[in-house]
């Protein structure tokens, strides 16, 4: 049994457009005033945040094209840099993808709890907030059945949540433009280069989750073509769904009203409900529950498409890559949803290494750019062979590659983040253990070509210095 083709340009788009609107948007947009003090100024942060994220699309919307398949950022670095690099990088991103699905399924309670208190349900909030373990492991148990019940039931559900998403986005934006004013923009517009290069590094996370889709690649209609596509459409509408409610956002508050807002508890949807229409407002509090939600299912595809993707290698225990009737692998699923809630559990331990998931998403931007980079001069074959590519593609991998690896250095001075990369280290060093470990089992077919081709050359090198000692 294989993977099966259910996913067409709608739900790439769905999955790439709900794996990144999240808490970035409802929540970020309005809380990180108490990090960074820049006001309305977050809308050139959120400009300048959009432009290596672009670079980062635009490096897989390439890879997708040229090397679509299942566990795709693994066999994207395999493949063109070097298997164990492939295989280490995706370790880490794994664990990194499981832990934001225990994130995502905690910190959705904020923005549940926004609903409800806009209708009056205050008994229910207080219910979500005394359990709030027991409603993220139930999230993640239901994200759970559905990838087992198949990609066309994941895809459907994908879409209508996506669907759902966007009108709450758009009545927001809709109805919360009468409430501009250039003068409140004008009022919390606070310009100060360093602040807005600070903001931009911290909201560049919520522009990151757009390679969820790579990792499905066996499972797209005609991937080489819809995969980049919808890759590319999805980044444009998400930087505008940002850039539109930030406005709407700031230019709603009066000074009065902005000098006295408490952010560091704040929301979209709570603070907007002081201007919207109360339907509206009770929408948009629904819309804004969804955001979080709806990331947890593609993180749930991702991850378990990678580990199907080592299994399929060997690398791990060939289980993990058995399908169930439904043309999914059940055993990558379970595995990844029991470490979820394991994580949900001991929550308070994983906050101390929670900078660990932005570093080893950064990593994967590093080796994807590098991958991107090399992929025209060291396999021109495979590169031949990618429906979607453009001049000038070097420069957006170095451009990719260098702005990564700034944040990743960025990271590493802010405070907290020491126990996260140590953490990073171990866990990387545990994946080494592993791919040594099962080095015999796992000769990959681009490894054995590899080996040949260096073996190959050794000989040629013999034979012409034979041919060099008899001509003397």
């Amino acid at each position: 049994m294989e993977l099966r083709r259910e996913l067409g340009l709608k739900e790439v788009v769905a999955t790439v457009v709900t794996s990144v609107i999240g808490g970035g948007l409802f929540i970020s947009t309005v809380q990180i005033q108490s990090k960074v003090n820049v006001g309305s100024a977050i809308v050139l942060s959120y400009i300048i945040a959009a432009i290596p994220a672009f670079l980062m699309a635009l490096c897989y919307a390439v890879l997708s094209s040229a090397l679509p398949s299942s566990g795709g950022e693994y066999v994207f670095i395999s493949k063109i840099i070097d298997p164990f690099i492939g295989f280490i990088s995706t370790w880490a991103r794994w664990f990194a993808m499981i832990a934001t699905i225990a994130a995502m399924a905690v910190g959705d309670i904020i923005l549940i709890n926004n609903f409800f208190d806009i209708i009056g349900m205050h008994t229910i909030t207080n219910f979500i907030t005394e359990n709030i373990q027991m409603i993220a492991i139930l999230l993640v148990i239901l994200f759970f059945l559905i990838n087992y019940l198949g990609i066309k039931v994941y895809g459907r559900v994908q879409t209508a949540m996506f669907v759902l998403l966007m009108l709450g986005i758009s009545l927001l934006v809709i109805f919360g433009l009468q409430n501009v004013s250039l003068s409140n923009l004008e009022y919390s517009f606070h310009f100060d280069t360093g602040s807005i290069a600070m903001a931009s590094s911290l909201i560049f996370f919520s522009y990151i989750g757009f390679a969820a889709i790579a990792n499905a690649g066996d499972e797209v209609k005609e991937p080489e073509r819809i995969l980049p596509k919808g890759i590319t459409i999805s980044m444009f509408a998400i930087a505008i769904a940002y850039i539109a409610v930030a406005i709407v956002t700031y230019g709603s508050m009066s000074p009065s009203f902005y000098d006295s807002y408490n952010f560091s508890s704040g929301s979209v949807p709570e603070l907007m409900a002081h201007f919207l229409p109360a339907v509206i407002a009770v929408y948009v509090a629904f819309a804004g529950s969804i955001a979080i939600i709806s990331d947890i299912n593609p993180m749930m595809l991702a991850t378990s498409r990678l580990s199907f993707a080592w299994a399929r290698d060997k690398i791990v225990p060939e289980k993990m890559a058995e399908l169930n009737r439904f043309g999914v692998p059940k055993w990558s699923l379970v595995v990844n949803a029991v470490v979820a809630i394991i994580i949900i559990i001991f929550a308070k331990v994983f906050m101390n290494v929670v900078m660990m998931i932005n570093m080893a998403v950064l990593l994967i931007y590093i080796a994807i750019s590098i991958a991107t980079l090399i992929l025209p001069y060291k396999h021109p074959e495979i590169f031949s062979k990618a429906k979607y590519k453009f001049a000038g593609i070097w420069a957006v991998a170095l451009a990719g590659m260098l702005l990564s690896a700034l944040f990743f250095g960025y990271i590493l001075q802010l405070e907290g983040a020491m126990p996260g990369f140590l953490f990073l280290l171990a866990w990387i060093g545990i994946g080494g253990v592993v791919y040594v470990a099962t080095m015999e089992s796992h000769k990959l077919p681009w490894r054995i070509y590899k080996e040949e081709k260096k073996e190959k050359e050794r000989i040629d090198k013999e034979i012409i210095s034979q041919l060099l000692k008899k001509l003397k």
